[in-house]
């Protein structure tokens, strides 16, 4: 497995380390061959990956024990509890991974790359959901409040 990071941010995965924190050599937290992975996955959209590697890092050290030892301790939670932040900021960032309607100005395979997520939420409202042909109700000369 091997690991690089350039600062002048060429290529996606350097921009992906960025967003993620994993810029120091000497304490890698995800390997080249992971990252370009899920750029594949999701297209080379460097969001949608990132936000696929701060869930891979969480499922990582979410499973390492908190460690003691005569005056020193690591806690892992809140390294845990930082990356879950990080992940939730990223969603907010994202929008179109947590529900929001589409624009005109998204294009169709960005649709379908987020809609094909297992982790995508279904907005609950659309456009024309109230509309019912041929049945009378909510129709343009309908004044009435009825419900």
């Amino acid at each position: 497995m091997s690991w690089s990071f350039d600062d002048s941010l060429t290529t996606d995965r350097d921009k992906v380390r960025l967003k993620i924190g994993d810029t120091d050599t000497n304490d890698q937290i995800l390997s080249n061959e992971t990252i370009d992975a899920l750029l594949t996955e999701h297209s080379d959209d460097v969001m949608l990956t990132t936000i696929s590697s701060v869930r891979a890092i969480i499922g990582k050290y979410a499973r390492q024990m908190n460690r003691g030892a005569v005056g020193m301790s690591a806690d892992m939670s809140i390294f845990v509890t930082h990356y879950q932040d990080l992940l939730s900021d990223l969603i907010k960032q994202n929008r179109g991974n947590s529900g929001a309607r589409y624009k005109s100005a998204f294009n169709i395979s960005r649709k379908d790359t987020i809609e094909s997520n297992s982790d995508y939420i279904t907005p609950f409202a659309n456009v024309g959901m109230d509309d019912y042909p041929g049945s009378g109700q909510r129709s343009p000369d309908d004044d009435s409040d009825d419900y």
